[in-house]
């Protein structure tokens, strides 16, 4: 019997099972959003919202959480256990009320490979080196896939995920199962280099594109070798044979765009596992890939050349994320949150062909959007502005498109369409129409020192006044949008918490730049005592912004019993029903309920689950006579 199954079956009576043997208990309870066995499968009904299966609308809103394997990994460096950050968000008596928490599982993690999402720095001339790659794990980053085994796969979801999915449901909160596979295509080097993104071959090691184009014709032939963007495909093709050349016979058809097979088979292995675990939980929600990137479907919706990417959404929708939708579909027959190429932020391509038309239902569409991207410097989140060139639109909206814009180049070939990529290419464009929309990351941090992507451009927009307030303004007015907050964490930017006793990034001396090659003694760990303090970032920063909006939004469309109770405090410590661990040195689980300390607690669990989660005595035999009994609740009760 796995361990969720377990847990469920052996919660309901350890006050008096321990009270039978003359010792006392404190109660526990747990504590959550939702009530007791309220969670319902959710749906997408005829007007493009979610829904439970009483019919009833439901906008989900809630925070994301670091990956689980990472947050274990770095829990004395961090401050928190994955449970005790579950706890501490979940928390209601301490103010946060979110519906839904995001687990990203990220294929890094899962195989431990070098962290990070941005290529790594070369000296001059180590690039002409081979044996610089092959003897530097960092300078191969990012994982390629497959970047698992399915042994690795099955480990890391026992041991780190499976927890935190059981976690989620005894305090009441939906769980987004988030597939977190990304790659910023950046050739190695610094950000502002010359050499751009996109602008590597389909099969450079720092790339994860997610198809290529291999069409091959007297004049222009697209290989392994070639730069696997539609940028870069559209380009070459128009400086060969001009603008306007779209049909059949050239490399925009649908039949010449080829999909990353190894992507896909990691995507696929995910899910095998993952949806046969967890389909049949009420409280979970699918979210197959989290940010597909390059090829991007970057263009207006209609005119201006739009036609050259319908193939490549095509591709997209049949021939890469169909086959994970079936995977998932096999086991599980809720929600999903589809994501869409370009980071999440194509979503334009909906109006050419969405995924009811593909054959999928109960689809909601993933957009991700952060304070430097180009709709959100002009509050521009609809695309309510038409492409216009930069005079009409300073004409129209008072703001100059030269600032933080630049005016596009003399040879955009047709002057009507100047303005477009900040106007139609990032932004939701009613796309509300075709499906209900999760905003599954949005975010903003009033720091310099973090990418432009997250703060806003230099100008300075990365601030709750000029991105947070007039955001949530935006999504809040339609309740067929919902929104996770990314991140609830200390280290992963956005930020919405510090601890100022952790280390920095920059300030790790890790082997590879990597917390799984580092032995974990050698990890800095300032929190050997867990949990400890965190302090939620407010003012410009967006922690108590969001923690504010989760309680004003608690019950607005939010249609199930809600209990306002939680074990905890603001910063998770309290009751927990989280992995056993040893937190006195001598090989036995002490700490039963895993909150990070022995208390009459964890000798209330211990008496319930005795004879079955704690019956084996290599970590539970208190008494030491090799079996795991009655006698050794009594020694742990007498050892506190």
């Amino acid at each position: 019997m796995s361990r969720l199954t377990r847990r469920g079956v052996m919660k309901a009576t350890a006050g008096a099972g321990v009270a039978a043997l003359g010792l006392s208990a404190f109660s526990g309870g747990a504590a959550g959003n939702l009530s007791d066995g309220e969670f319902q499968r959710l749906s997408v009904n005829s007007e493009n919202k979610i829904v439970n299966e009483d019919g009833d609308t439901f906008v989900m809103r809630g925070v994301n959480i670091p990956d689980p394997k990472r947050l274990e990994r770095t829990k004395h460096l961090r401050g928190k256990s994955g449970q005790q950050l579950v706890d501490m968000v979940t928390n209601n008596e301490a103010g946060w009320y979110p519906r839904v928490v995001r687990v990203p599982a990220q294929p890094q993690d899962i195989g431990e490979h070098p962290m990070g999402h941005t290529g790594p720095e070369y000296e001059p001339g180590e690039l002409e080196s081979p044996d610089v790659v092959a003897d530097d794990r960092r300078k191969m980053r990012p994982s390629q896939p497959v970047a698992f085994t399915q042994a690795e796969l099955e480990d890391y979801l026992d041991n780190y995920y499976d927890p935190i999915v059981e976690r989620c449901a005894e305090r009441g909160v939906y769980c987004i199962v988030d597939f977190h596979r990304h790659w910023h295509e950046q050739p190695p080097g610094m950000e502002g280099d010359a050499a751009a993104e996109n602008h590597l071959p389909y099969n450079s090691p720092y790339t994860n594109y997610w198809a290529r184009n291999t069409y091959s014709g007297s004049q222009v032939e697209f290989t392994e070798d070639d730069p696997g963007s539609w940028g870069h495909v559209d380009q070459t093709w128009i400086d060969a044979h001009g603008y306007g050349q779209t049909g059949s016979g050239t490399p925009y058809a649908y039949e010449n765009w080829q999909v990353n097979e190894e992507l896909l088979e990691e995507a696929q292995m995910f899910w095998e596992e993952a949806a046969s675990r967890y389909g049949d939980m009420d409280h979970v929600i699918f979210e197959p890939y989290n940010e597909p990137t390059s090829p991007g479907i970057w263009g207006p919706v209609e005119g201006c050349g739009a036609e050259k990417q319908h193939g490549l959404w095509r591709t997209f929708q049949d021939d890469f994320m169909g086959p994970i939708l079936d995977t998932i579909r096999q086991y599980y027959d809720g929600l999903l949150l589809v994501g869409v190429p370009g980071w999440c932020q194509s979503i334009q391509a909906l109006h050419w062909r969405d995924f009811n038309q593909a054959g999928y239902e109960d689809i909601a569409v993933t957009w991700h959007n952060y304070a430097g991207h180009d709709v959100s410097q002009m509050h521009n989140w609809f695309n309510d502005t038409d492409y216009q060139s930069p005079d009409d639109v300073e004409a129209e909206t008072g703001q100059s498109l030269d600032n933080p814009y630049l005016a596009p180049p003399d040879s955009v070939d047709m002057p009507e369409c100047w303005g477009w990529e900040a106007y139609e290419a990032a932004g939701l464009q009613e796309a509300m129409e075709y499906h209900p929309i999760a905003v599954t990351e949005f975010g903003w941090v009033d720091n310099t020192d973090v990418s432009h992507w997250l703060r806003g451009s230099t100008t300075g927009l990365g601030t709750t006044n000029e991105y947070g307030v007039p955001f949530f303004d935006a999504i809040e007015q339609d309740d067929r949008l919902s929104w996770v907050a990314w991140v609830a964490d200390v280290r992963w930017h956005p930020t919405m918490f510090g601890y100022e006793d952790g280390a920095a990034e920059g300030e790790l001396d890790l082997v590879n730049d990597n917390f799984y090659d580092t032995p974990l003694e050698d990890i800095p760990s300032p929190c050997p005592d867990l949990p400890c303090e965190w302090n939620i970032l407010d003012g410009e920063d967006s922690g108590q912004y969001i923690k504010d909006r989760l309680e004003e939004y608690q019950d607005v469309s939010v249609p199930f019993d809600l209990e306002t109770t939680g074990p905890g405090d603001e910063n998770g410590n309290g009751n927990g029903d989280g992995d056993p661990q040893d937190t006195t040195g001598d090989g036995l689980y002490n700490d039963i309920d895993g909150n990070g300390e022995t208390t009459a607690t964890d000798v209330t669990e211990f008496f319930d689950g005795f004879n079955d989660e704690y019956s084996d005595p290599e970590y539970y035999d208190f008494s030491g006579d090799g079996q795991v009994t009655t006698t050794d609740v009594i020694e742990l009760f007498e050892s506190l």
